[in-house]
C-alpha cells in the first residue's frame, strides 16, 4: 500500500484525498497542518487515520511514501525543502515556487539527495490533454503556428489571490495553467515572452496578457481575476486545428481538418482529475525515478522564467 501524506488541510487537500481513494493500492495515511485542531477535523472528515499539528513531526514519525504539499504558494519552498531533507518524495501544488532562485535551489537539493520532486500540474496528465499532445506529435495538424488559451475567475475581494503575503496574483494561480499546458502541447523551444500586466491596489497582478514566442508558434494567453471564463484552448496548423474546452479539466478534445470539418473527437469524463498525477507519483517513486517525464523539472524552471520575465515586463 502506497502511503501519501498531506501538508495543509484546505479544500484542495480534500480533493486530493478523494482522488487517492479512486486508486488501487494507495491511501492518504496522514495529514499535517500548523493547527492541530484543523488537522484533526480534516482527518475526521476525510477518513485519514493520523494527523499532526507540525510538519516536521509528521515527516519524522510517519515517513510517508510521498507528500502532497497543499499549502499556500508562499509556503511551498519551505515545505518542499522539509520533505527533501527527510528524504520524502514531494508532489507540490502549482505554482511550486515563487522565484527562480527557490526553484533552482530546491531542484538541485532534490537531485543531490536523490528525492523525487514534481509540480502538481494535474491538467497535463488528463487523458484529453494527453490525446491533444499525441495528435500534435503525430503531425495531424502540421507544425503548430498559432496557439491560444483564455481563462479567468471572478474572485471575491477577500480571495487569497489578492493577498501578496500568501503568494497571490493571477500569474501564480491562473496563468500557470496556460503556460504549462501550452508549452506541453506545442512542444517547441520557447524563444521569447512579452507581457501586459494590470496590477491591483493590493499589489498583485490581477489581469495577464502574454505572448509566448515558440520556435514556429505564437501563443497568446489571457487570464483575469475579474471574470469567469471557461478556459478554451486552440492549436492551429496548416493541416487543421485542435480544440479543447475547459482546458485545465478537459473532458473532450476535438481534431478538425483545414476545412473546419470535425475529423475526430476524444472524450474522457473528469470527475476529480487529481488521480492521474497521484498515479504518476506512485509509478515514478516505485521505479526510483527522480522526476516525471510529463512534468519534468526543466518545465517548472521554464515556467518560472516566464513568470519573472512577464511580471518584470508588465508596467506597474
Amino acid at each position: 500500500m502506497f502511503r501519501f501524506g498531506i501538508m495543509g488541510a484546505g479544500g484542495i487537500a480534500a480533493k486530493f484525498c478523494d482522488a487517492v481513494r479512486r486508486l488501487e493500492d494507495a491511501k492518504v495515511a496522514v495529514v499535517a497542518s500548523k493547527s492541530v485542531e484543523r488537522a484533526e477535523r480534516f482527518a475526521r472528515e476525510n477518513g485519514v487515520a493520523r494527523f499532526y499539528g507540525d510538519y516536521e513531526e509528521m515527516l519524522e514519525r510517519e515517513k510517508p511514501d510521498a507528500v502532497y504539499v497543499a499549502t499556500t504558494n508562499n509556503f511551498h519552498f519551505e515545505n518542499v525543502m522539509q520533505c527533501i531533507r527527510h528524504g520524502v518524495p514531494a508532489l507540490c501544488e502549482k505554482s511550486m515556487f515563487m522565484t527562480l532562485a527557490e526553484a533552482e535551489e530546491a531542484i538541485c537539493f532534490a537531485r543531490e539527495r536523490k528525492v523525487f520532486l514534481m509540480e502538481a500540474m494535474w491538467s497535463r496528465f488528463l487523458p484529453c490533454v494527453q490525446k491533444a499532445r499525441e495528435w500534435v506529435a503525430e503531425g495531424r495538424i502540421g507544425t503548430v503556428q498559432i496557439a491560444n488559451y483564455t481563462g479567468g475567475i471572478n474572485a471575491p475581494a477577500d480571495h487569497r489571490i489578492f493577498k501578496p503575503e500568501l503568494g497571490g496574483g493571477a500569474m501564480y494561480d491562473l496563468t500557470v495553467y496556460p503556460i504549462e499546458i501550452l508549452t506541453y502541447l506545442v512542444n517547441q523551444p520557447l524563444v521569447d515572452v512579452r507581457s501586459e500586466i494590470r496590477w491591483g491596489s493590493s499589489g498583485v497582478d490581477e489581469d495577464n496578457s502574454l505572448l509566448l514566442q515558440f520556435e514556429t508558434c505564437r501563443g497568446a494567453v489571457q487570464t483575469t481575476t475579474h471574470a469567469r471564463i471557461p478556459s478554451p484552448c486552440g492549436l492551429y496548423g496548416p493541416k487543421g486545428y485542435i480544440r479543447l474546452e475547459q482546458t485545465h479539466r478537459a473532458c473532450a478534445a476535438e481534431l478538425y481538418d483545414g476545412e473546419f470539418r470535425l475529423v475526430e473527437r476524444f472524450e474522457a469524463e473528469v470527475e476529480n482529475g487529481f488521480e492521474y498525477e497521484a498515479a504518476e507519483v506512485m509509478r515514478c517513486v516505485r521505479a526510483g525515478e527522480l522526476e516525471s517525464a510529463v512534468m519534468p523539472h526543466r518545465d517548472t524552471l521554464e515556467c518560472i522564467r516566464v513568470f519573472e520575465k512577464a511580471l518584470k515586463g508588465g508596467d506597474r
